[in-house]
């Protein structure tokens, strides 16, 4: 989500100041854990950063400065630190001994980064070996519960117009039938062959990529699942999955184990098979589903189960919410339900409207709640000069035939791959300036609403049901009425 620049003042690293090397300083070996994906960005005023995700711990932290090259060092060795200590040593300032200080200070770090998880164990050294003087430098990562790193990272990569994160979408073919699918009408696609596949994944990766989201339609439905799993975890890439698992297999999910996703996330509509398939219209999706997702459980993947409340299903959310616990599951809502991509507004009869309804779901779980996968606590109080959203501003989303859209909620292309590069589109594309350069003062509806502060605006959505990004849908004012009245009383 993108956010105003001056929302966020960033913590910088310590300025460099030249130390004297020693010699004969001793070395210290750390290991890296299993599930680490990290990438280190180099801008062009000097500044560095990297991000690091351990996704079976659910771990991430965004480093600066110092921070980011001394973990990136540690890194590129595989766990020696050779050459993080000898950064240390040129760049800090110390007392009286060097190699013991820096030597205190990569400790400290590497402690901090062990709670991070990112490193396992560490050949028995600790902070508590290291010699107590200390030099004026230090490298630090967050490890404070109450921040929310990813905020962080997605306005970094924003202001830096880093392609950052790419939503993948296999296939728009689907086992189910959902009543209030907001795929177009006609599925059948040409769909990216595995070649192509692989080359979109090399562009991405060298233009900086690391988070990955698959989806579809049921991307399971695609015979090759198995070989696009493998091409993503070659990349690196922090991945997460959408399905609804009715087609996992032992192969799916062997690949699945071995690519270490940071999430798979699951479509449950409701806690019992009657509900649940009277929405996908397939009777035993439920029973599959659920099945899936104790396997899934069973072998340490994490998964969230995902829930659109539909009018039929709302008045038992938190039946859902107790089923996710008892599956071992982080859990989501959305009251998001929107037009089809194509313009269709078959789905919009399923919405929840009823105010005494909303007005209980926000005030009891409104922290669960979702709009299009970005959390409703995330949300900033805007300004009127803030922009629409973050649509494009640090990550894009490709079509089953390769068309590239602004994200998977924007149904407007603005390229066409292979014809259009990932790297021409992210670079020279129109879209970007001419969309961002809309303040939300600029739409009449939203500058003068006295629910806006509440507002989970996304002009896909609007885009979608009135073919106009710019003109807000009664239904999202309706939600914002909902929130604000909740967070007045």
């Amino acid at each position: 989500m993108k956010r105003d620049e001056n929302e966020q003042n960033y913590k910088k690293g310590p300025r460099p100041v030249v130390g004297k090397k020693p010699n004969g300083q001793s070395q210290i070996k750390v290991n890296i854990s299993r599930g680490v994906f990290t990438r280190r960005y180099s801008l062009a005023d000097g500044q560095v950063a990297s991000v690091a995700y351990h996704t079976p711990s659910q771990s991430v932290v965004f480093l600066e400065g110092d921070s980011a090259e001394v973990w990136w060092r540690i890194y590129e060795a595989k766990g020696d630190t050779k050459s993080a200590i000898n950064y240390i040593l040129k760049n800090g300032t110390f007392n009286k001994n060097p190699d013991a200080e820096a030597k205190v200070v990569l400790a400290e770090f590497v402690d901090l980064l062990a709670v991070s998880n990112l490193l396992g164990q560490t050949n028995g050294f600790t902070r508590r070996d290291a010699t107590p003087e200390k030099s004026e430098m230090t490298v630090k990562t967050r490890v404070d519960p109450t921040e929310n790193p990813e905020l962080e990272i997605g306005q970094f990569m924003a202001n830096h117009h880093i392609f950052y994160s790419l939503a993948l979408e296999l296939t728009y073919r689907c086992n189910e039938r959902c009543v209030h699918c907001y795929l177009p009408t006609e599925t059948r696609l040409a769909e990216l062959s595995l070649a192509q596949i692989e080359a979109i994944l090399a562009e991405f990766t060298a233009l900086g990529g690391l988070q990955i989201q698959l989806t579809g339609g049921e991307l399971f439905f695609r015979k090759d699942i198995v070989e696009i799993l493998k091409m993503v975890k070659a990349h690196g890439l922090v991945t997460s999955i959408t399905s609804n698992l009715t087609l996992l297999d032992d192969r799916i999910l062997d690949a699945i184990v071995d690519l270490q996703p940071r999430s798979v996330g699951c479509s449950i509509y409701a806690a019992t098979a009657e509900m649940h398939d009277a929405v996908t219209t397939i009777k035993g999706s439920f029973d599959r589903s659920v099945h899936a997702i104790r396997q899934l459980r069973a072998a340490g993947v994490p998964v969230i189960t995902k829930s659109p409340l539909l009018k039929t299903t709302a008045p038992h959310w938190r039946d859902i919410e107790r089923l996710a616990k008892d599956l071992d599951c982080e859990y989501q809502f959305d009251l998001s339900i929107t037009a089809k991509n194509d313009g269709g507004l078959s789905p919009v009869g399923h919405r929840v409207e009823d105010m005494s309804m909303l007005q209980d779901i926000f005030s009891a779980g409104y922290y669960k709640l979702y709009n299009r996968d970005e959390a409703m606590f995330t949300l900033t109080r805007p300004s009127a000069d803030a922009g629409l959203c973050g649509a494009g501003a640090s990550g894009l989303c490709m079509s089953p035939d390769g068309a590239i859209r602004p994200c998977i909620g924007l149904n407007i292309p603005i390229g066409k791959w292979p014809q259009k590069k990932l790297a021409e589109v992210w670079q020279s594309s129109p879209f970007f300036s001419e969309f961002g350069s809309i303040r939300l003062r600029d739409i009449h509806e939203c500058n003068n609403c006295p629910d806006f502060a509440y507002c989970s605006r996304c002009p896909g959505a609007w885009h979608a049901e009135n073919g106009d990004f710019r003109k807000p849908t009664p239904y999202a004012c309706q939600l914002a009425h909902a929130w604000a009245t909740v967070q007045r009383k």
